[in-house]
């Protein structure tokens, strides 16, 4: 595979994996949704156009937000007449206060990630199976001969333990809330 379809399947990841994200920012904008499905696809259209532009190794979503906003701020311009929107200081206050949450909530995402991985093995199957492949507790509990109530106490604990890695894990890395 050549540098060039392997830069063209890592784009398409990235902007894939980003789908559901650039639509929240873009909703968080243009509070009506059909609209904000519409700007979404203009959107990836841009992107998609535009990907050579993209440098591998700096922040996709970040990229990705401002080619979105982009893309509001034309959609809104040609639709004003027809529908009140935000003005530009408006959405441009959301736009800032969004991208914030959103890289708090990538940050989160990223420590508990990491911790799970530091769970033992079977506490880490455990989270692997209920949240990646969606097994009910009562499947679980069954699969490890358990009590359901022992297997709602052992994922309490878990979540619990993971919520305190994430929080000790961004308070070292000076991410805390």
């Amino acid at each position: 595979m050549s540098d060039s379809n392997e830069e063209t399947a890592e784009f398409i990841q990235l902007l894939t994996e980003s789908q559901r994200m650039l639509f929240q920012y873009i909703h968080s904008l243009i509070p009506h949704r059909n609209d904000a499905d519409e700007v979404l696809q203009e959107t990836n259209l841009v992107l998609w156009r535009e990907y050579h532009q993209f440098q591998q190794g700096t922040n996709f979503r970040a990229w990705a937000c401002t080619v979105a906003l982009n893309q509001v701020r034309a959609f809104t311009s040609k639709r004003r007449a027809k529908r009140p929107f935000f003005d530009t200081d408006t959405m441009m206050l959301i736009s800032e206060r969004q991208q914030k949450k959103s890289a708090y909530f990538e940050s989160r995402l990223d420590a508990l990630e990491r911790c799970v991985k530091k769970l033992p093995q079977r506490k880490r199957m455990f989270v692997e199976k209920r949240y990646r492949i969606g097994f009910t507790i009562e499947t679980i509990a069954k699969e490890m001969g358990s009590s359901v109530d022992a297997a709602y106490k052992m994922l309490r604990r878990i979540r619990d333990d993971l919520h305190t890695c994430v929080d000790r894990t961004l308070s070292q890395e000076g991410l805390g809330k």
